[in-house]
Formats: C-alpha cells, structure tokens, sequence
C-alpha cells in the first residue's frame, strides 16, 4: 500500500473510550485507518500501556493502516471498573486476567459504531496482550489477521488461541523462554509465519530495526484494502 497524502492526514491520534460488558471503562488511542484498510485493534503487556505501541502504530498510520491501542483494565487510563475491582497488580489473585479479553471485543464492538466492518478488524499484541488478542482473533471468523508477538501457550491462565486459516504472524527471541516455545510450537503446527528477533520480549524486540521493518511490512500487507 503506497503512502499518500491523505493516509497520513487521517493518521491523527484520537484519545477515545467505551465500555465493556463487564462494567470496565477502557482508554485507547485511535487512529483511523485509510479506506479499505483494516484497523488492528492493540493489547499490550502486563503493567504496560497502550503507549508502548506508539512507534508501531505511527508507522501504520503512515501506510493507511488504522490501529486501535487500548489501556487494558486495570492499567493506565483504564482503571475504573466495576464495584470490587482492582487494578492489575490483584489480577492473579482473583484469576481475572482471562476476563481481559472482553476490553478487545468491546474494542471490536467500538469499531464497528465508527463505521469499521468486522472483516477490517484485526488484532494484536505483546506478551499477554498477545494471547488476549489470539482469544478473540479466533472466536471472531471474520477476522482478517493476528498478530503475536512473545506469545505463550499460558499466560496467567489466558491460553494462546489459533484458528484455521486465519492469516497469523508471531515473533519471539531465543533468549525469551516460555515464547520462544510458544511461537516454536506455532511453527511446528504451521499456524503461523514467525520470526525469530535477536533479542527482547513483546515490544521490546522492535529495539532491532530489522525486526521492527518486517513485523510492520507483514502488518501492512495483511491489512491491505479488502
């Protein structure tokens, strides 16, 4: 997809927020993708922030492709939640990491009001976020693709999710034990195209140019218009 003058007009930030089914208000930063683009809905990792996908999503928005990068419960922006709640810090406690998945589908439903199609709604994410968004990537046929970067069988009871035919990228470093096998595993099954980074874990593996180029180059050809 060329870059264009009118791709990089809309690549504006928006500071957005919605409610999910379970009483949770989430923050995300959304940035409209060009038309006929898919818009890549974005989770990060424990203690993180929609934040760390910064870089990422201004190199999309530079190509038309739209991106959606939320604050999951519990962190950042994203703190008010039903009576009894915590932030993140008690998730593994209560068991409720698993729950999380519901701040991408509402995302998805979010979307879908702004006049994006599901089949132009894509997910992705780092470390656990990763697993969050293979939850819901499979659950959701329409969905066009998923991208997993340091993504583990089990993180914090949220298990990873594939789907057949659903069009998956997945990264991981050698050094970055549980996802190193985890995308090992994605290989072997042949569910995904991987990539192996020289080092870091979830984002931090952008730190490598080379690696940063090809995960953004395999985004922006999955999210072409459709």
């Amino acid at each position: 997809m060329p870059v264009t003058a009118a791709a990089v007009a809309i690549a504006a930030i928006q500071a957005v927020s919605f409610a999910t089914k379970d009483g949770w208000t989430i923050s995300a930063a959304y940035r409209p993708a060009s038309k006929g683009a898919a818009t890549v809905v974005l989770a990060h990792g424990v203690g993180s922030a929609g934040g760390e996908w910064a870089r990422f999503a201004e190199a999309l928005a530079a190509k038309g492709v739209g991106t959606l990068a939320l604050d999951l419960r519990g962190h950042a922006g994203s703190r008010r939640g039903p009576p009894g709640s915590t932030d993140f810090t008690g998730f593994d406690v209560h068991g409720a990491w698993p729950a999380a998945a519901e701040d991408l589908r509402a995302a998805a439903s979010w979307l879908k009001t702004q006049g994006v199609p599901d089949a132009r709604v894509a997910f992705g994410g780092a470390s656990i976020g990763a697993n969050l968004a293979s939850v819901v990537a499979a659950e959701r046929k329409s969905a066009p693709f998923l991208l997993l970067l340091s993504p583990s069988g089990n993180y914090r009871g949220v298990m990873l999710k594939t789907r057949p035919k659903l069009k998956t990228f997945a990264a991981a470093s050698p050094a970055d034990g549980y996802a190193f096998i985890g995308v090992k595993q994605l290989e072997k099954d042949k569910t995904a195209t991987v990539l192996y980074a020289p080092g870091g874990h979830g984002v931090q593996m952008f730190d490598d140019p080379t690696t940063f180029a090809r995960v953004v180059a395999w985004t922006v050809k999955a999210a072409g218009p459709r």
